[in-house]
């Protein structure tokens, strides 16, 4: 059996794949939380070279060092953000998503913060602030918490759980944010949906545009030999 193993992963990398599920009205569908819990505590196994700064982890915020963060609604309330956003008139694809869902993940990066600028090298008057410092330590922090999700979403392929890495659209506004406790500070990589299993087999469905259009590995790798 453990021969099978490295083939079994890569067939779940290979299988995993974006995976928009809609509905118009809400769905009548639970979320076992035990799976959900699964899901994320493959997420916590992501590498990350650098711990959170001390900022985020003053009391009443979540304590762990990781660099990312992940605030979890179930069915139910996928259905109160649907019609809190149907309310705004969202005519996006989100809402019929949330629809769908049997869970919402919702995964911020931790920044640091950035440090203090004198005021002679602000930015010019109207021109749009930097959303956080760009430094190699939040680069890392933002591939750690990257990876986290990709584990996230390998976990629910192997469970036939299909999902979608979102950049949020609405989602991301302060006002949602501020719904789901999430603090200032932290900011969203990525709203991870998840629909019920076997809902890809449906009619109502979009799939990633890009997944056949990344070429084989000899199109962005190249051997390099040193001697």
């Amino acid at each position: 059996m453990s021969q099978d193993i490295p083939a079994i992963v890569s067939q779940v990398i290979r299988d995993r794949r974006t995976v928009k599920v809609f509905a118009a009205a809400p769905q009548d569908e639970a979320v076992n939380f035990a799976v959900v819990e699964e899901l994320l505590e493959a997420a916590s196994w992501a590498p990350f070279h650098r711990g959170a700064a001390k900022v985020h982890l003053e009391e009443g915020k979540l304590a762990s060092k990781v660099p990312w963060r992940a605030y979890v609604l179930d069915a139910a309330g996928c259905r109160v953000m649907q019609e809190r956003l149907l309310a705004l008139e969202d005519k996006s694809k989100v809402p019929p998503m949330l629809g769908a869902a049997t869970a919402l993940v919702q995964v911020t990066w931790l920044p640091d913060p950035a440090p203090e600028v004198p005021a002679t090298e602000q930015p010019a008057e109207g021109a749009k602030p930097l959303l956080f410092d760009p430094t190699d330590k939040n680069m890392e922090h933002i591939a750690a918490a990257g990876a986290a999700i990709q584990n996230l979403l390998l976990a629910a392929t192997a469970r036939n759980i299909p999902s979608y890495w979102s950049s949020g659209g609405a989602l991301r506004q302060r006002q949602h944010l501020d719904l789901l406790g999430i603090p200032a500070g932290e900011i969203l990589l990525g709203s991870v949906f998840l629909f019920p299993p076997g809902s890809d087999q449906g009619t109502d469905l979009a799939f990633g545009g890009l997944r056949e259009q990344r070429g084989s590995t000899e199109e962005w790798s190249r051997r390099v030999e040193l001697g």
